[in-house]
């Protein structure tokens, strides 16, 4: 969940420099359109439908996809998506996948005994990082690419220095690169961690993955629940929902110390505890605030 979240953050700030670096489009302008019905059991959303509208004039649409791992189920949905916009606008579709771990499965052609379907993918681990360093919109995804670890400092300083961007873009910026660097080596990401850590905790990802995280915890606690007692069930998600939350924050916040504290609140079971240790960890300057609650 983090990843998408980082990977949908960064690209709502770069559409327009990611649709011309990986899909070679001369375009004019893009913005985004409506998602079709709300999501369904049976009827779901692109991530970011875009409507563009390119220099000699003509109007398509860009569905950008973003894929943690890559399988056969989410290349069917991707022909869903495309056919859905395609009836509904009439335009040529482009489904674009930014696939962020490596796999075979992930040639840019779906083919079975009724369909052939092609789309475009970047690979990131195909792309070497160095020839990148021109663009700072996509420097979150240098850490994916090949000899990203090679131009990592250098890149953390590059936005860190940038005066054309806000602090809130920044820490955006930082906290995807660290994501995404956590998904190649852990121990690259809580690098990143430390170096960067005050503008991080300013980054609105991490509130958002904070809130994403406890509100998918509700929503597995309902499905759990329709098998094992709704109580119980919803009570579980909550739990999952707050630990996944914590494990971040706490992360950025503390570093190893924040690793080593989720250790022991992984075994804490009380709602009412969690809760208080939730709240506690959003205003803490110090860990022994909150170490005192564990």
């Amino acid at each position: 969940m983090k990843y998408d979240i980082a990977a949908k953050v960064v690209i709502d700030a770069g559409k327009d420099m990611i649709l011309r670096e990986f899909l070679k489009l001369d375009l004019e302008s893009s913005q985004y359109i409506e998602n079709l019905p709300e999501e369904t059991v049976s009827l779901r959303r692109s991530d970011f439908p875009l409507r563009v509208t390119l220099k000699d004039g003509r109007d398509i649409i860009v569905l950008i996809e973003i894929q943690t791992v890559f399988n056969k189920d989410f290349a069917i949905r991707l022909i869903e998506y495309t056919a859905r916009f395609m009836l509904k606008y009439h335009l040529e579709v482009i489904p674009f996948v930014m696939l962020l771990t490596h796999s075979s499965l992930a040639t840019g052609f779906y083919e079975d005994n009724r369909l052939t379907f092609k789309y475009e993918i970047v690979r990131f681990w195909e792309k070497q990082a160095r020839d990148f360093m021109d663009n700072i919109y996509l420097y979150p995804f240098l850490p994916l690419m090949a000899d990203g670890e090679k131009v990592l400092k250098e890149a953390e300083t590059r936005i860190y220095e940038d005066i054309s961007l806000d602090n809130e873009t920044k820490g955006d910026f930082l906290t995807a690169m660290a994501i995404f660097a956590g998904l190649k080596d852990k121990e690259l990401g809580s690098w990143l961690i430390e170096r960067r850590r005050d503008i991080m905790i300013e980054s609105p990802i991490y509130r958002l993955i904070e809130e994403e995280a406890f509100k998918k915890g509700i929503e597995q606690g309902l499905e759990q629940g329709l098998e094992k007692g709704l109580k119980e069930g919803l009570e579980r998600g909550k739990k999952e929902g707050i630990y996944e939350a914590l494990s971040l924050v706490l992360e950025i916040k503390f570093g190893v110390d924040g690793i080593i504290l989720m250790e022991k609140i992984r075994k804490i079971e009380s709602m009412e505890r969690l809760e208080t240790i939730k709240e506690v960890v959003k205003i803490a300057d110090k860990i022994e605030d909150i170490e005192k609650l564990v």
